[in-house]
């Protein structure tokens, strides 16, 4: 193994793989603390709204949101290792699964971000057809939906993600971002994943505040007494949640294209990473606006 020491960080090749070393106990604090609220908090939330959500079996709405919750209680199972990790620097569940919890911080992201517009799109067509929601035809279609969802989380979305985390050779290390020879590929995909999302939020966030500013021309002085314009705040507080995302994926545009290691990006992606988890907070969030 040849090994390269700049004053970006120390730089370590492999084969044609590349590694940046850990990023030293002062980030592992802060990534600590961050991790612990995001379990804490999002296992409190998710825990309540299992108990307080009333479940329409038709409703489109209600089942996009059970299925938010799934999602967030798969990514809050491997939280504690991410923490174990980062308190001991060393990992000790083996190579295969740290791809597994290191992919699923990135599923779990942009999943969340499919189930966000799902709702937020079925809540804006609502709006527009002046129905108080959507609804499957039969409960068994909500049913079928979902499980025909996870097959192909578990079948398509999951390898794919794993397919892109390198291993690195060191057993007791995990979270290593890795540059591969057949990046570029890799670096498209990027690319057009992080547009795709950060357009797609910009549009939603456009329409959602015309909405808006037409309810408060609408209703003017009444406005706080209407039922619909509490709704559509409910709407545009999903919306504001995925801003969470977005310091990670801009950053992400600049990240994936570097070829040399830096202790500085390496540290900037994985507190960026970290924030992306605050999405776990939705439903806190959700049960307090409700109130």
């Amino acid at each position: 193994m040849n090994n390269t020491t700049s004053s970006t960080g120390r730089f370590t090749t492999s084969n044609d793989s590349s590694y940046c070393d850990s990023l030293g106990s002062t980030y592992n604090t802060a990534l600590i603390a961050i991790y612990t609220l995001v379990l804490v908090g999002g296992s409190t939330g998710a825990i309540i709204m299992t108990w307080k959500i009333k479940t329409d079996s038709k409703s489109v709405t209600s089942t996009a949101v059970v299925n938010l919750i799934l999602m967030h209680t798969f990514f809050l199972l491997t939280v504690p290792f991410r923490i174990s990790y980062y308190i001991l620097d060393v990992w000790k569940f083996g190579s295969i699964f740290c791809k597994l919890v290191s992919a699923m911080i990135h599923a779990h992201m942009y999943l969340c971000f499919m189930f966000y517009v799902a709702i937020i799109v079925i809540r804006m067509i609502s709006f527009f057809q002046k129905k108080k929601t959507m609804d499957f035809y039969q409960p068994w279609h909500a049913v079928a939906v979902s499980l025909v969802l996870w097959v192909l989380v578990f079948v398509a979305v999951f390898p794919l993600f794993l397919a892109y985390f390198d291993s690195s050779e060191k057993d007791d290390k995990c979270f290593q971002f890795t540059v591969t020879s057949a990046s570029s590929y890799v670096k498209a995909m990027n690319y057009l994943a992080v547009i795709t999302v950060l357009t797609t939020l910009g549009v939603l966030l456009a329409i959602q505040m015309g909405i808006m500013v037409r309810l408060m021309i609408r209703y003017q002085n009444t406005l706080r007494n209407q039922q619909e314009f509490g709704a559509q705040t409910k709407t545009l507080l999903f919306i504001l949640i995925m801003i969470c995302f977005v310091p990670y994926l801009g950053f992400r545009l600049f990240y994936v294209y570097q070829e040399q290691c830096s202790k500085t990006l390496n540290i900037m992606n994985e507190v960026f990473l970290a924030l992306t988890s605050m999405s776990c907070f939705d439903v806190l969030a959700f049960l307090v606006a409700s109130h």
